[in-house]
């Protein structure tokens, strides 16, 4: 297995686990309403006839709620084991999903019109290069929309601590910002979908940039590969 064998194993459990206590499944349907939310929409309108990808989108189909896009893409650095593992699964969300290396996506420049990444970037073994990655193949004018955990200690799994510094540094100089929101990340246990519950229910109190909480964030892409 290439790269850093631990933290691709770490997360090749954690699917595993997902998929056998989702009754050997993967449960998508939260994903409408998380994507919707991170892109301040209230329906995929805005992606008719788009080419959307999800950078880091795992093996749970998570672009399946929406058909509006003219083309679907995954990307994850762990798509082949995830077919040898969830293939079956997979197959039928539809769309086709593309193996990155940590240093590559392998699609064109200024390919793409929207791109997503929810909870990926804090896995990857180095921001800034993915980052520089995820705009080459974005169009300029296109639409990135990402979802970070911020200030969470390094795990085998999640070898980066990502900090509002660094987002403001290496993120927010490429994009024109159109939406931002903040929330304290909320328990991964019983149930899973309550990490993002801070988002919804505005009893809960907004984080310090201290705290270790879950930023959303959408933008337009300013420039063209290369900076031109």
């Amino acid at each position: 297995m290439q790269g850093n064998a631990e933290k691709y194993q770490s997360e090749l459990k954690y699917w595993m686990e997902q998929y056998f206590a989702e009754g050997k499944t993967f449960q998508n349907s939260h994903y409408k309403k998380l994507m919707l939310a991170m892109s301040n929409e209230l329906n995929d309108d805005f992606l008719k006839d788009k080419i959307v990808v999800d950078f880091g989108c795992g093996p749970r189909g998570s672009l399946v709620w929406t058909t509006a896009p003219k083309l679907r893409i995954g990307v994850d650095v762990l798509a082949d084991h995830y077919f040898d593992l969830f293939g079956e699964e997979m197959v039928n969300d539809g769309y086709p999903y593309v193996k990155s290396t940590e240093k590559y996506i392998p699609l064109p420049s200024d390919f793409t019109d929207v791109v997503f990444t929810m909870n990926a970037m804090d896995h990857t073994e180095n921001f800034e290069v993915m980052l520089s990655e995820i705009f080459r193949i974005l169009k300029p004018g296109g639409d990135f929309i990402g979802s970070f955990n911020l200030n969470e200690p390094a795990t085998p799994s999640e070898p980066q601590t990502l900090t509002f510094e660094m987002i403001s540094k290496l993120l927010i100089p490429r994009i024109e910002v159109k939406y931002k929101d903040i929330a304290i990340k909320g328990s991964t246990l019983n149930p899973p979908r309550k990490t993002y519950e801070g988002f919804f229910d505005s009893s809960i109190r907004k984080p310090t940039e201290y705290d270790t909480c879950i930023l959303w964030i959408r933008g337009e892409k300013k420039y063209s590969h290369g900076g031109k």
